[in-house]
């Protein structure tokens, strides 16, 4: 297979996880599974994957959702930048650690995403919104285990 191939594969399997249904009482529990996957590769290939491919992805999650379009692109780029701007000291940290900052960006981005649905008068006030940012923290070293081997197999630069 050609490594552009499998590097697609991976982003369209991170848009069928999002786009999995979620029973209403365990949606709070649901992952960020596409920016798990983006942010992954923004830190292993940070000059080929940035935020364009970020801002695309957002674009996809908002028409799956049904949401406001460019609502998941905005901070999809902007967390995409930040961990781009930092990707080498990220690199160096254990992947608990890469989690937990995994864990700080997931929050950005549930933040945003709660202050334009409240905005819009859809969402109340409450701090499972970080849940997902917890549960995809949680997720990152064994998603990136996964990746780092699919990346090594199939010789993704």
């Amino acid at each position: 297979m050609k490594p552009i191939f499998v590097f697609c594969i991976t982003l369209l399997t991170a848009l069928m996880l999002e786009a999995v249904p979620f029973p209403e009482e365990l949606v709070w529990f649901r992952p960020e599974w596409a920016l798990l996957v983006i942010l992954y590769w923004v830190i292993a290939l940070p000059f080929r994957v940035g935020v364009g491919l970020a801002w695309f992805l957002g674009l996809m999650v908002d028409l799956l959702q049904g949401g406001i379009i460019g609502q998941h692109s905005l901070t999809y780029v902007i967390i995409a930048y930040t961990c781009a701007v930092f990707y080498k000291r990220l690199r160096m940290y254990h992947r608990w650690q890469q989690g937990f900052f995994i864990c700080l960006l997931v929050s950005i981005n549930q933040l945003v995403d709660f202050w334009i649905d409240h905005y819009l008068g859809h969402a109340e006030p409450t701090l499972m919104i970080f849940m997902p940012a917890v549960i995809t923290g949680l997720l990152w070293p064994w998603s990136f285990i996964i990746l780092r081997s699919v990346r090594r197999i199939y010789a993704i630069r």
